[in-house]
């Protein structure tokens, strides 16, 4: 399997010198014999499909699973060429206008999506970020960092549009005052002054290296950098060493070694509080600025509750650098000040500045900024704001937190949530369950019930989807041409790859369809339901009743050493996320552990603790 990403990108995107063509690298495994050769494309892309030798099969990326497969089965050589142009350098030629840039985006209704992680396991893409409600964590989209891939729409679930038309809101929702900001005094150089910036692949980190160096070229100063970026696709892991001096020569080696950092600009929090970057810093030598946003890495595409453990990164910072660190959501001001998240790192920056860790002059810095011409202007106000920051750190926060967060009843939502749904009964039916349970679980259950009770079925979903366009208009400009991307079990649509439903577009056509739907919830359970008598439908409305009588069961046994057990089975149900095939594999799951539990419930609690 050849992978033909058009770049020598794993060292700075240098185009792959040579003429070897992804048409010429099929000709010449042709050459050599091989019978069975395949290519793979992203239709997207601009790949003229008339160079490739007629004696190759032409795929779609879609059909990638099924090729495997079917030249898993051929005995000797085969190839599989598969060509798309590296995520990264996608990004980099879009910004200079030299590669598409497709006029559509994704957008994931929070209020339809599950949960369930299916678009993260199809797309493996980290711009798949979570987003936190009182009915558990969803999915949203990272339009900063989302290179239109595209993939994670091939997720089996119905709250994913595309929307052509729809551009960014870059517009700031607050705007600082920089005038008067005080210079810090600048920290003495001895010998070399020893800077590391961390962060992630794809937000700029290299860039602070770069203008690092410059600036203390411009200061007269001799610097050394090196790029430890070898896995900086987005997400990666990326360290930059930069030693600056007074002289040139006074430099002798550029990796930063153990324990000889004096300053840390800390891109990413969890890059910065590494085992391998806290062995560079010393208590009482370090300082750092770290930006403290939970910036999602790739075991959030295979682990859908995988959490990122702050407190402790955080309390490990501190450890090594006591009263010497700062913590800024820099990717959360950096949204709110100047629209787009990708300044964060040029804000630490800044702030780490203002603190006096950086030993060269504002002008200096500046005019590398400058001279670096990537968006000088909004660069420089990063800067600043960085800088704001430090000095006024009350008015940071409260930017940050404008007000504390809501207060929610849980139950009392849930409540009002069903009537929303559509059925007076359902959320009596629901206190009645929640008013029967011990005091311990009565917000167990009242999760895990309202789960139960408000399925997601055709109706739910197209009423939940009539908020689609306001949603999305929340987060964009311009005229929006809404895509649904919708599996209707009804309507024949084949199988994909993977043998599950294919999912169908549907334009905006269908947002009269779904109001029509929404009204008629009130068929939701009677003879005339249609959906009713799907497997999906008749499984779901099963668990209810199973669930009751398994919550008799737990209140009748509940005791405070039983309480590991009973609290799970309670909340069993939110385990049980998705639509569809993706349903129907969570349910297994939860069937299974439903069964244990209630084993170890019957049995020595000290069994349902594990």
């Amino acid at each position: 399997k050849l992978l033909y990403n058009d770049a020598v990108a794993m060292t700075g995107g240098q185009p792959n010198e040579g003429d070897l063509t992804p048409y010429r690298v099929v000709d010449e495994v042709l050459a050599m014999g091989v019978q069975n050769v395949a290519v793979v494309y992203d239709p997207k892309e601009a790949v003229d499909l008339s160079k490739f030798s007629s004696k190759a099969e032409i795929h779609k990326r879609e059909d990638m699973l099924t090729v495997q497969e079917k030249f898993r089965q051929i005995k000797g050589v085969s190839v599989i060429v598969y060509v798309q142009t590296c995520a990264a350098e996608k990004r980099r030629r879009r910004k200079k206008g030299d590669f598409p840039d497709p006029d559509k985006r994704v957008f994931i209704n929070t209020d339809v999506c599950e949960g369930c992680g299916d678009c993260g396991v199809q797309s493996n893409c980290v711009s798949i970020v979570p987003v936190e409600t009182e009915l558990g964590r969803k999915r949203a989209i990272d339009q900063s960092s989302c290179n239109k891939d595209y993939s994670c729409v091939s997720g089996f679930c119905p709250s994913f549009v595309t929307l052509e038309g729809a551009k960014m809101r870059k517009d700031p929702t607050a705007v600082v005052e920089l005038a008067d900001l005080p210079v810090p005094s600048l920290p003495a150089i001895d010998g070399t002054y020893n800077i590391l910036v961390t962060g992630v692949g794809g937000t700029g980190a290299v860039t602070i290296g770069a203008i690092l160096a410059m600036a203390a070229h411009v200061d007269g100063k001799g610097a050394g950098m090196m790029e430890m970026a070898g896995l900086a696709q987005k997400g990666g892991a990326v360290h930059i060493h930069c030693r600056i001096a007074n002289r040139p020569e006074d430099i002798s080696a550029i990796r930063v070694a153990v324990g000889e950092t004096d300053a840390v600009i800390g891109g990413d929090l969890v890059v910065s509080a590494g085992a391998k970057t806290l062995g560079l810093m010393t208590t009482g030598r370090t300082g750092g600025v770290i930006n403290s946003h939970e910036i999602v890495t790739g075991e959030f595409t295979r682990n859908t509750e995988f959490r990122i453990p702050s407190d402790r990164l955080e309390l490990s910072l501190q450890a090594r650098l006591q009263d010497r660190v700062a913590f800024l959501d820099t990717s959360e001001l950096a949204r709110i000040t100047l629209g787009d998240s990708i300044y964060s790192n040029m804000m630490v920056f800044g702030a780490a500045w203002q603190q006096g860790l950086i030993p060269l002059t504002l002008d200096a810095i500046e005019q590398a900024i400058q001279l670096n011409g990537a968006g000088p202007e909004r660069n420089l106000r990063a800067f600043g704001i960085g800088r704001w920051a430090m000095v006024h750190p009350d008015q940071a926060q409260k930017l940050l937190h404008p007000t504390p967060p809501e207060v929610i009843d849980p139950i009392a939502y849930r409540v009002a949530k069903l009537a929303d749904y559509g059925d007076e009964s359902l959320g009596k039916r629901f206190r009645a369950l929640v008013d029967a349970a011990p005091e311990p679980l009565r917000i167990p259950v009242a999760k895990g019930f309202y789960k139960l009770l408000a399925i997601k079925d055709e109706y739910e979903v197209a009423r939940l989807h009539l908020s689609t366009m306001e949603k999305a208009r929340q987060e964009f400009d311009g005229d929006l041409r809404p895509t649904f991307h919708l599996a209707p079990p009804l309507l024949p649509g084949g199988k994909d790859a993977l043998g599950r439903p294919k999912k169908r577009a549907f334009g905006a056509w269908i947002i009269p369809a779904f109001r029509l739907l929404a009204r008629m919830k009130t068929l939701r359970g009677t003879a005339f339901d249609v959906f009713a008598y799907t497997a999906e439908r008749k499984m779901e409305r099963a668990m209810i009743p199973e669930y009751e009588a398994d919550m008799a069961e737990v209140f009748a046994l509940y005791r405070a050493d039983k309480h590991t057990a009973a609290q799970e089975l309670a909340e069993l149900p939110l385990t049980i996320l998705g639509y569809g095939p993706v349903k129907d594999k969570n349910a297994a799951k939860a069937a299974k552990r439903r069964a244990e539990l209630m084993r170890a419930l019957h049995a020595n609690p000290a069994i349902a603790a594990e």
